[in-house]
């Protein structure tokens, strides 16, 4: 990272002059998680429908791209992965295609700046905040800093080659919408999904929560699952403290750890519910048509919450702080999650089980 650095300060001098007239070869690139992944399709989604006729390639982790492959919008994939090797590797490629135009979605510096000026696109566009970003001048967009969905942050970038169908729906490969089957379920049980983990620990609802929630619930309905979902190592280890601590624990369903990226959705599409932190699974919960209960503490919730069928969904949220974006790293855990009283999400899911 540290030579792509000084690299990068030298690469401005290379790059070919932008011209919005040519736009036939395009990449998009997301390649961090999953959740801002999926955030993205509305803007991949609203160029294929604008722009038939345009090439798309899309960049992508290559943790998430199962969950991708055979997506409808674009034409093919490159599959990222870190190191400055791969990096030459996608330049290899960029420059084959001829790309022409480049939407970083959502991508990280400073991998993403050298491989798209080394690409020799004429057009880079960034989602960025930063007003001061290092390379702003190389943007053929403006650091959007108005205080609007994350959604809409992303199809700003796409709005500037006048678009004629703009779509703010996320969605996923069709396949996943088809009806299957993953989990066994009882007759008449209703299956609430869990998700306590997330990508950083300051956007996890304490364990202990999750687990006093579980046996309420379970005090005043006799006709629950719970269906603990996630990946990591820490979600594995809080999922085994959970389903150890809980009174009733027939009444879960420990998926932790034991099913691919590629099957979440089918796990999801069998949930009535879906509890959870701000995570990848809200987003592609939200994406399926699934109903949401999510926690937002330390990130806004009017960034980075549902967007679609909001009927669908709702969002408890800690009332009265600044988020995470606006602070230093020392100080983004003063506005905590665990202000979310354990009360309060009992009454919401409570009143959603009773209706």
């Amino acid at each position: 990272m540290k030579i792509l650095s000084q690299i990068n300060k030298l690469l401005p001098y290379f790059k070919k002059s932008t011209n919005q007239k040519i736009f036939k070869n395009i990449l998009v690139v997301s390649n961090t998680g999953l959740g801002d992944t999926i955030l993205s399709t509305p803007a991949i989604i609203s160029l294929r429908r604008s722009f038939p006729e345009i090439h798309i390639t899309f960049l992508i982790h290559k943790k998430i791209f199962s969950l991708f492959k055979g997506f409808e919008f674009v034409d093919e994939f490159i599959i990222y992965s870190p190191g400055i090797l791969n990096q030459l590797k996608i330049i290899n490629q960029l420059r084959k295609k001829e790309v022409d135009t480049i939407f970083l979605f959502h991508s990280n510096g400073p991998e993403d700046i050298f491989f798209s000026i080394l690409s020799r696109a004429k057009n880079i566009l960034k989602m960025t905040d930063n007003d001061n970003h290092n390379f702003r001048n190389i943007f053929l967009n403006s650091p959007n800093i108005k205080s609007q969905h994350d959604i809409e942050k992303k199809l700003d970038l796409v709005r500037i080659f006048n678009p004629s169908i703009i779509t703010k729906k996320m969605l996923i490969p069709e396949h996943f919408y088809r009806n299957s089957v993953f989990i066994q379920k009882k007759p008449n049980f209703k299956y609430i999904g869990i998700q306590m983990g997330a990508q950083e620990e300051y956007k996890m609802w304490p364990t202990n929560n999750f687990i006093k929630l579980a046996d309420m619930l379970n005090s005043s309905f006799n006709y629950i699952k719970f269906v603990l979902i996630g990946k990591t190592s820490i979600e594995k280890k809080i999922s085994e403290k959970f389903e150890g601590a809980i009174e009733n624990k027939g009444s879960v369903v420990n998926l932790c750890g034991k099913s691919t990226i590629d099957e979440l959705p089918l796990i999801l599409n069998d949930l009535d519910l879906l509890l959870t932190n701000d995570t990848g699974a809200l987003h592609l919960s939200v994406a399926l048509g699934i109903n949401t209960v999510s926690l937002f503490g330390p990130t806004n919730a009017q960034e980075f919450g549902p967007y679609q069928d909001l009927e669908k969904h709702k969002i408890l949220k800690v009332k009265n702080g600044k988020f995470v974006k606006d602070r230093e790293k020392k100080f983004r855990l003063l506005n905590k999650i665990d202000n979310i009283n354990v009360v309060s999400v009992y009454e919401v899911i409570a009143k959603w089980l009773k209706n």
